[in-house]
C-alpha cells in the first residue's frame, strides 16, 4: 500500500512552468496546464492464469512455425510474442522459448540454431508466474517479485549499454522489485510493483520513464498508485487505485487525453473523465481502458480501424470513446494496430488491422468474435493463451 501527496507540489510547477511557456505551443501549454492525477492507494498483485493451450493467430516474423496450437504447450500459464520468437510460462515456474533466435532472444535454447520448432527450456530459470515482451527481449517474472531478462542487449540489461552488460545469457535485472506485472512494449519497459508503483528502463526521448535523463533502472516517482499499466509507444498509461487513467509522456497521438494533440510532460495527467477503470493495455500509439462496468474505451491514433467504429482515417482522438458493439468485458489487450477484450464468458473480440490468418481472422475492422478452441485468458502480440472449458 502506499499513498503519495503531490498535489501541491504539482500545482506549484504547472504555475512556474506556464509562467515560462509564452513562447512555446499552445499544445505545450496545454500539457502544462493539463489536471494532475489524484492521490491513490494501490496494492496489485500478479495476475494468475489457469493452465491452457497457447495459440498463435498468425506467423511470426521470420519463421515458419505453423500457426494454430503451439506444440509442447498445452499446459502454459503465460505467453509472450517477440515477434520472431515466443515464450511461455509453465505451471512448475519453468519456461520455454520458440521460433526464430534474434538477438538472443531464444536465451541459448537453440544449442546454436537460428531457429527452432519445438519449445525448448530456457536454462537456469525457476519460480517464473509471467513473461511479457519487450522489443526483442523477454522479461520474467518471479514469484519473489524479481525480474530475469534476456534478448536485446538495451532492455535485457536494465538499460546498460554495449559493454556495460555483463552477459547476454538470462540474468537478473539489477534494482528491479517487487514486481507483478511488466507491459509489453518496444523500446522500454513498464514494471508494475506490489505497492503500485512504477519502474523503468530504455529510452527515454519522450519523457515515458520520467524527467531524469538516461536509460537505467529507476523508479517513475511522480507515477500513482496503480493497479495496471500500459506501454502503447511514446507515453505511459496507468489505471490508478482511484479508478481513474492516467498518464505521462508524449501527446502527439493524443495519449496524454489532452487537446491540441502535442507536447510531452513527465508529469502523470489524468485522461479524460473515466471512472472505476479496472485494466488498461497499449498498442501502436492507442490505448484501451476497461471499466469496471465492463465498458472498453479508446484514445489515440485512429489509422487502422483501432477506434473500432470502421475509422481509418489517419488522425487521432484524445477523447476515450467507448467501443461499440461488444458485451461487458472483463480484460483487454492491444498489439500494433489490433485490439482486444475478454468478455465474461471467455469469448476474445477484436478489432482493427492485424495480420491474423484463418481460422482465426476476422472480416473486418470492427469488434468480431475469434474462433477458439477455448476461452481466452491472456493476449501478447499473435499469441493468446486459453483456458479449459468450463
Amino acid at each position: 500500500m502506499r499513498m503519495r501527496g503531490r498535489a501541491l507540489g504539482a500545482a506549484v510547477a504547472v504555475t512556474i512552468a506556464l509562467g515560462g511557456l509564452t513562447s512555446c505551443t499552445a499544445a505545450d501549454r496545454a500539457v502544462f496546464g493539463a489536471p494532475s492525477c489524484l492521490d491513490a492507494e494501490a496494492s496489485p498483485s500478479v495476475i494468475r492464469h489457469r493452465p491452457g493451450q497457447a495459440v498463435l493467430m498468425a506467423p511470426a516474423t521470420r519463421s515458419s512455425l505453423p500457426v494454430g496450437p503451439v506444440a509442447g504447450w498445452e499446459q502454459v500459464v503465460s505467453v509472450a510474442d517477440g515477434r520472431t520468437s515466443l515464450a511461455a510460462v509453465h505451471p512448475d515456474g519453468t519456461v520455454s522459448v520458440v521460433g526464430v533466435d534474434h538477438d538472443g532472444s531464444l536465451a541459448g535454447a537453440g544449442g546454436g540454431a537460428s531457429e527452432i520448432l519445438v519449445p525448448r527450456p530456457v536454462p537456469g530459470l525457476t519460480d517464473a508466474v509471467a513473461v511479457s515482451a519487450a522489443g526483442s527481449a523477454f522479461l520474467v517474472t518471479h514469484s519473489d517479485g524479481t525480474v530475469t531478462a534476456w534478448g536485446d542487449d538495451l532492455l535485457a540489461g536494465g538499460g546498460r549499454r554495449g559493454d556495460d552488460r555483463r552477459s547476454r545469457a538470462p540474468a537478473e535485472v539489477e534494482g528491479v522489485e517487487d514486481v507483478v506485472a511488466v507491459a509489453d512494449g518496444a523500446l522500454n519497459v513498464l514494471a508494475l510493483r506490489s505497492d503500485g508503483g512504477v519502474t523503468g528502463w530504455g529510452i527515454n526521448l519522450t519523457q515515458i520513464l520520467g524527467d531524469e535523463d538516461g536509460t537505467r533502472v529507476r523508479e517513475i516517482s511522480d507515477a500513482p498508485g496503480s493497479v495496471s499499466v500500459a506501454n502503447p509507444g511514446g507515453a505511459a498509461v496507468v489505471a490508478t487505485g482511484a479508478g481513474e487513467v492516467c498518464a505521462w509522456g508524449n501527446n502527439s497521438n493524443g495519449l496524454l487525453g489532452v487537446e491540441p494533440r502535442g507536447g510531452q510532460t513527465p508529469r502523470p495527467v489524468r485522461v479524460g473523465d473515466l471512472e472505476g477503470v479496472t485494466d488498461v493495455a497499449g498498442g501502436n500509439d492507442h490505448a484501451l481502458a476497461l471499466d469496471s462496468a465492463g465498458r472498453v474505451w479508446v484514445w489515440g491514433r485512429t489509422v487502422s480501424g483501432t477506434l473500432g467504429d470502421g475509422t481509418t482515417e489517419n488522425s487521432a482522438v484524445a477523447t476515450p470513446r467507448q467501443v461499440p458493439g461488444i458485451p461487458p468485458a472483463q480484460r483487454v489487450f492491444a498489439s500494433d494496430s489490433a485490439s482486444y477484450a475478454v468478455d465474461h464468458e471467455g469469448a476474445l473480440w477484436a478489432w482493427g488491422t492485424n495480420r491474423r490468418v484463418a481460422p482465426y481472422e476476422t472480416p473486418d475492422l470492427l469488434p468480431r468474435v475469434i474462433a477458439l478452441p477455448g476461452p481466452a485468458q491472456e493476449v501478447s502480440g499473435n499469441v493468446v493463451l486459453l483456458g479449459p472449458r468450463s
